[in-house]
């Protein structure tokens, strides 16, 4: 039997019933950056599957719909958007349908995506935004509003 091989990526999951779960989510090498850095964005929003498979840092496996994660906070710091990153970048608030708040900072990659509307208005529906320089991958369609500082 021909298996892809995974690797575990450690992430805190927040979902819309404000239940926050520790844990991995397992990604293919098509989702590691060239530093090695796992792109679980890509994964969320490549995948047409409706559920994330999941395994707590207990051990149990759950199937996760996509549509009730309000965001997921990885253990990737900014190092390399900074790096590559020559648009300066710009901060927001984003409020959640479950009144969830999330302050970030988005490093646009074009100039046309400099501005916050701009930004929520891309085509993906989880879109990263760093918070005290830590990875976080939002899901747009959960927000309400944005207050863009």
């Amino acid at each position: 039997m021909y298996e892809i091989p995974k690797i575990a990526t450690s992430v805190v999951i927040n979902l819309v019933n404000d239940e926050t779960i520790s844990g991995f989510i397992w990604v293919t090498e098509n989702f590691i950056s060239p530093t090695g850095e796992p792109r679980v964005e890509e994964l969320l929003n490549q995948d047409e599957d409706r559920f994330l498979s999941f395994e707590s840092d207990a051990g149990a496996f759950r199937l996760i719909n996509k549509r009730h994660v309000t965001f997921i906070e990885t253990e990737t710091d900014d190092t390399e958007i900074i790096n590559r990153s020559t648009i300066p970048p710009t901060t927001m608030v984003a409020h959640f349908v479950n009144e969830q708040t999330l302050f970030g900072t988005i490093y646009p990659s074009l100039p046309e995506e400099s501005r916050v509307s701009d930004f929520l208005n891309l085509q993906e529906d989880f879109l990263v935004v760093y918070r005290q320089q830590q990875k976080i991958i939002l899901n747009r369609n959960l927000i309400v509003y944005a207050n863009a500082n």
